[in-house]
């Protein structure tokens, strides 16, 4: 015969729905996932959605670029692994080494009085 230590103990429905909670899904309506959006567009200049090949960028500009994706960054890089993750990460190492550029070459072009 072998021996069965046993110990537990029985939920109330209080303490289902505190467990079950955070986990429940909700889909689209999320308030997590809502808030989550929000927070993208919020940290997201407004005028970066309208820019074209035709318009010029200051170094302002730049700046805010490179803040909204350091804060995109952040919750980013707390995904869990995965191909989504990574093609955020991808497209954001673009983004960055693109200002960076782009920053750079204003700050020789102003250290040169704007000549080209």
């Amino acid at each position: 015969m072998t021996r069965r230590i046993s110990q537990s103990i029985t939920p109330t429905a209080e303490d289902v729905a505190a467990l079950r909670g955070p986990f429940v899904s909700k889909g689209a309506n999320d308030p997590v996932i809502k808030a989550l959006r929000d927070y993208f567009k919020a940290t997201s200049p407004v005028w970066l959605a309208k820019l074209d090949e035709r318009q010029e960028l200051t170094r302002e500009r730049l700046a805010e670029i490179r803040d909204a994706a350091t804060k995109r960054r952040v919750v980013i890089e707390a995904l869990p692994d995965g191909k989504a993750r990574d093609k955020a990460l991808d497209e954001l190492a673009q983004t960055e080494a693109v200002v960076e550029e782009m920053d750079t070459a204003l700050a020789g072009a102003g250290a040169f009085g704007g000549i080209n």
